[in-house]
């Protein structure tokens, strides 16, 4: 079984993957009203996932088996059941919503239908997913380089061009909206919870806790870096206007007649992302309905939760309701929450069978 497992490094590259253009483009429309200190909300936000995870890993997390398995070795098969129902139903409620994000975003830039567009996406993040995990991990080890490859020239056009004091101006109103937009950062990024019932896929490391700790917040880090680059070349409230502030604010980048027009190439390198995002759900679907109907895992189940998706997907004008309000952040911060309680309920249950044995 070791053979079909992946290194820590390759789940922490999965979940960077995952969120980093997610939040990207989620983020900075989530923190219109904080205005020049938008930037700190990823970084009080990290601070507290950070401290969070610091607490859940003192005690080992991996090699226990996914969330799903412990919930049901530890509260009964019923119990895992209906709880595998509700995390199912909700992680399909998110992949439809970011199915017709996607779509919808692709389609302003490719002149394409947004419903088409969707179906692709869905196909391509389910035959990824369809390679198991291993598979997938593999593909996210290439994917990252060219992510990282975008932001560094969004890096080298951008950093150095910046209207600081769009940055560093700010008021005591806009400081006391930094809580909760680190709640809406929070919230935006949540979805990556669903990694927890891919726990029985990675195998525990040696010093696993400190790079799990570093690298979510280095994720944290680069996404304020992401955010002063909007705040530096748009300003708070020209950002407020625009529905995708951080692509405008890449359309501006590069010079005359050298990378003149980055947007086109971020916007494609990004879509490895959102690609990879929905895969993750998909493998987390599929495991969480194979718990449901008692057949365990299988491809065809993963299908099954990409056309279910695709269906929820096609009313368009729902979606951009959805996606530009609160619930989605809401729904994903009280499903993380359940994630969390569901994981220190069943390591406590361990923790008292292991003193008694």
């Amino acid at each position: 079984m070791s053979d079909r497992k992946i290194s820590l490094g390759q789940g922490l590259t999965l979940l960077f993957l995952a969120l980093f253009p997610l939040g990207t483009e989620g983020i900075p429309a989530c923190l219109w009203q904080v205005g020049a200190a938008a930037w700190l909300c990823p970084l009080l936000a990290g601070g507290v996932v950070v401290a969070a995870a610091a607490l859940l890993s003192r005690r080992p997390v991996l090699g226990r088996g996914d969330l799903g398995e412990q919930i049901a070795r530890r509260w009964g098969r019923g119990t895992g059941r209906v709880l595998a129902a509700l995390f199912f139903l909700w992680g399909l409620y998110v992949t439809s919503a970011h199915g017709a994000r996607i779509g919808g975003r692709l389609s302003d830039s490719l002149r394409a239908s947004p419903v088409l567009l969707t179906a692709v996406v869905l196909v391509l993040a389910g035959w990824l997913a369809a390679g198991g995990v291993p598979a997938f991990a593999r593909a996210c080890e290439i994917f990252v380089l060219a992510v990282g490859f975008g932001f560094g020239l969004i890096l080298l056009f951008g950093a150095f061009r910046l209207e600081w004091n769009q940055v560093l101006l700010w008021d005591w109103g806009e400081l006391a909206q930094v809580p909760r937009g680190a709640a809406s950062t929070i919230g935006v990024l949540a979805v990556g919870g669903y990694l927890l019932f891919l726990l029985g896929d990675i195998r525990p490391e040696q010093r696993s806790r400190r790079r799990v700790l570093l690298r979510l917040g280095t994720l944290f880090v680069l996404l304020a870096g992401a955010i002063v680059l909007v705040l530096g070349r748009l300003g708070a409230p020209l950002a407020a206007e625009i529905d995708a502030p951080f692509f405008q604010m890449v359309s501006g980048l590069g010079f005359e007649g050298a990378f003149q027009r980055l947007e086109g190439l971020v916007s494609a390198l990004w879509v490895l992302g959102d690609v990879v995002l929905v895969g993750l759900l998909l493998l987390c679907l599929r495991r969480l309905l194979g718990q449901v109907t008692g057949r365990g895992e299988d491809r065809r189940l993963g299908w099954i939760a990409a056309g279910l998706a695709f269906l929820g997907s096609l009313n368009g004008a729902y979606w951009n309701k959805v996606l530009a309000g609160p619930v989605l952040p809401a729904g994903n911060f009280v499903v993380l929450g359940a994630l969390v309680v569901c994981l220190v309920g069943t390591r406590e249950k361990i923790k008292k069978f292991e003193k008694r044995d």
